[in-house]
């Protein structure tokens, strides 16, 4: 008896603790939110007493008299300013869903977030209401989604528009902004496009936080405008004829009294709207001022807020496709790989490549932070489905607000591109073997020769790898590891990094002196070609070991009958530029060890065949220039080589 009363009593305890817990949770939830909805009240109430004195004089009447007057020919050209600027609000959302990659229509985007904007507008939370309204709108689309859409639009417009407020001001008579606030601001617009560029992907804990491309950054910056001016423009055009306020002084005040009620998040930006207008126009009759803002807010606030009722009591369904994904097929698993004209595609198996098909063609295409770039040629379809997949890149990077490129692609399709208006440069040189005709006599293999005795002479023996187990990978991962102590990490993107799965798809030759392994080559496959990918060595290889591993790969690509061996892209020689242009070339060829690269391919003899890179236009193909760079440079290790 004692022990179940002890049980009891103790149960009673926990249930009467947990209660208490779970109340005074609630009770910290309840309050933060109590605080956060009754914030704007607060904001518009402090906004109304500082008002008070200038609304005690003012006569109603002579207010609605304002409104009165409106002619019809104004409330038309307000209404028409007010469709442009939601026009870029709703367009807000189609940039934002196609950075996410949310596969919905650019249609249902523009309805979904113009409606939101005007019913959070009204209502006031603009982040909280608008949220809810775009889940209620989109009908397939997740609350998570929802919220993260709601979220990027506000933050981006926010941003944007500070840098116009500044520069409005700085550049329209009207309100000051003090010289550190304005350098503040546009240091910060600045700093955050130069990180969008140099650090497009970052870690925020366990989460992986994309940031807008370039192309997105400018979209959002010009909607911004478009929207605050046609905003500006729809009051303007409700004043009184014989009011002689000209737009430039209305504009930086319009922007920044708007900003003022975003910020509070009143319903309708009531209360801070007014005082800083009617603070920032002195000028203006004070009832002229307020009853053409009243006539202002029934076309740009009320009109755009009946209106969405009507995606509100019908959503749109079923827009949300892709699941906030990729829409491409990965190439990683594709069998055209091993049917590539350039075998070089095979490193679609590790950078995330993904098919892209046009016309009678595929080819395979890879992201980077601005560019969604083709890489080499297609893989079907040869030269008559250039065009077709220039224009699928070019629509597939529209609908992801990249830049389209394509990268290290030979002549013939840098031709067609500039046939079709793109610009392109010539970035490289491969190096390829004639394998047939490829012979170690003549002069042009001297030094091939003499590098080819020492390794012999230092009992260099060479191992094709017809299968990577266990320990094979074991040997090549020490090698990898060794390679990258001495040279730093690897470059990727369009370079392959060790991976035992990934080298599992190449033909790989081992160079072992009295069995201990001193390096390695591996070389991508397909019917057509060899080409050399990964080249890793200890740092006591005895001299002309890796032109005996390239000299085995060789003979056996005579063996196997394939036509061509490719040693891959080095520096590209002869080419007729700017002197500015080729100063930054030497430097990266230096930079980069080029120069011992192109001896050693040389040494083979090989015939060189210039390799581009193609873009629309000039800035574009600088802008794909740099962002490819760093994607090679800075691409992440594979999984299993971290750490």
């Amino acid at each position: 008896m004692p022990e179940r009363f002890i049980r009891a009593v103790a149960a009673r305890r926990a249930r009467f603790g947990a209660t208490r817990i779970g109340g005074r949770i609630g009770g910290v939830v309840g309050s933060r939110l109590a605080m956060r909805l009754s914030f704007p009240l607060i904001i518009g109430a402090i906004c109304l007493w500082l008002l008070n004195d200038r609304l005690q004089h003012i006569d109603p009447a002579a207010i609605f008299d304002v409104i009165r007057i409106v002619t019809p020919g104004q409330w038309i050209a307000a209404i028409g300013a007010t469709a442009l600027s939601f026009w870029a609000i709703g367009t807000y959302d189609i940039v934002v869903h196609r950075h996410l990659g949310t596969g919905l229509s650019a249609r249902k985007a523009r309805i979904s977030g113009a409606a939101a904007v005007a019913v959070a507008q009204v209502l006031g939370l603009g982040a909280v209401t608008g949220a809810f309204a775009r889940w209620r709108i989109l009908s397939g689309a997740r609350p998570g989604l929802a919220a993260g859409v709601t979220a990027a639009v506000t933050l981006s417009f926010l941003l944007s528009w500070g840098v116009v407020a500044v520069l409005a001001c700085m550049i329209f008579p009207g309100p000051t902004v003090p010289l550190m606030m304005a350098i503040t601001v546009l240091t910060l617009a600045i700093g955050f496009v130069a990180l969008a560029f140099l650090r497009p992907e970052m870690s925020v804990g366990p989460f992986r936080l994309r940031l807008p491309s370039l192309r997105a950054v400018t979209a959002i910056t010009l909607l911004t405008i478009i929207d605050l001016v046609a905003a500006a423009a729809a009051l303007h055009v409700m004043f009184p004829g014989d009011l002689n306020l000209g737009f430039e002084v209305l504009l930086p005040a319009f922007i920044v009294a708007l900003g003022a009620g975003l910020l509070s998040s009143t319903p309708g930006g009531a209360g801070p709207f007014e005082l800083a207008l009617l603070t920032m126009l002195p000028a203006v009759p004070e009832e002229t001022l307020l009853g053409t803002i009243l006539a202002w807010r029934l076309v740009y606030y009320a009109l755009p807020a009946l209106l969405a009722l009507i995606p509100l009591a019908r959503p749109l369904a079923g827009e949300i496709t892709s699941g906030g994904g990729e829409t491409l097929e990965p190439a990683a698993t594709s069998p055209l790989l091993a049917r590539a004209a350039r075998a070089e595609c095979g490193v679609g198996r590790q950078n995330g490549a993904r098919l892209i098909h046009g016309g009678t063609g595929s080819a395979i295409v890879a992201r980077s932070g601005q560019t969604l770039t083709m890489m080499f040629d297609p893989l079907t379809g040869g030269a008559r489905a250039s065009q077709g997949l220039i224009a699928s890149v070019s629509e597939a990077a529209r609908l992801r607000m990249l830049t389209p490129a394509i990268y290290k692609c030979t002549r013939r399709l840098a031709g067609t591109a500039r046939a079709t208006g793109w610009r392109s440069l010539r970035v490289a040189d491969e190096a390829v073997v004639d394998v047939d005709a490829f012979s170690l006599n003549g002069s042009c293999h001297r030094q091939l020769r003499r590098k080819l005795r020492h390794a012999e002479k230092a009992g260099i023996v060479i191992e094709a790898l017809d299968r990577i187990g266990a320990r094979e990978s074991a040997e090549l991962a020490y090698i990898d590891k060794g390679w990258q102590e001495a040279h730093g990490r690897p470059r990727g993107f369009s370079m392959g990094m060790y991976e035992a799965n990934y080298v599992a798809n190449q033909k790989v030759y081992v160079a072992r002196r009295d069995g201990v392994p001193m390096a390695f080559v591996s070389f991508h496959l397909s019917r057509n070609e060899f080409c050399l990918d990964l080249m890793r060595h200890r740092g006591d290889l005895p001299d002309g070991t890796m032109h005996l591993l390239i000299l085995a790969a060789i003979e056996d690509a005579k063996t196997e009958s394939i036509p061509r061996l490719s040693l891959a892209a080095m520096p590209a020689a002869g080419v007729v530029e700017p002197n500015w242009v080729a100063r930054i070339r030497a430097h990266v060829t230096a930079k980069s060890g080029g120069h011992g690269l192109t001896r050693f391919k040389e040494s083979f003899a090989p015939r060189r065949e210039p390799l581009y890179l193609c873009a629309p236009n000039r800035v574009d193909l600088i802008v794909a220039l740099i962002d490819l760079a760093r994607a090679i440079r800075t691409a992440p290790l594979p999984k299993r080589n971290r750490g």
